[in-house]
């Protein structure tokens, strides 16, 4: 299994940042932080092509122990030899990590919803 889903978009990049945030309202998770990569990185010296990363997490999901382990979930926005790429961590990595929390369930329904989220802000 590969740690990351990965889609290439057919929009542009801001209209995909714009996409995945619209995406990750739509089903049912938040916005935590919007790093822009690229802009810190560039003010510093090191430049790099265009990357945003996302924190997201449900919203209304009560925290317990097992969810912090695999939140917040992760969805990267970057350019790629000319193409814009929407990917997200696996949860269900995290749980493999984790095995004594039993965690796999929880991992495997959260995966569907951030799968969603990446399809949706690219098609």
């Amino acid at each position: 299994m590969d740690y990351a889903y990965k889609r290439i978009g057919s929009k542009g990049f801001a209209e995909t940042i714009e996409a995945v945030e619209r995406s990750v309202a739509l089903h049912g998770f938040s916005v935590g932080q919007c790093h822009d990569i690229q802009g810190r990185l560039q003010s510093k010296g090191f430049p790099i092509g265009p990357l945003v990363i996302f924190e997201i997490a449900p919203v209304g999901e009560e925290a317990d122990s097992a969810m912090s382990l695999i939140m917040p979930c992760r969805i990267h926005v970057y350019e790629d030899e000319g193409n814009v790429i929407v990917a997200a961590l696996r949860p269900t990595v995290f749980a493999a990590v984790f095995p004594e929390h039993e965690i796999d369930e929880l991992a495997a329904k959260v995966e569907i919803t951030v799968v969603k989220i990446v399809d949706s802000a690219v098609d």
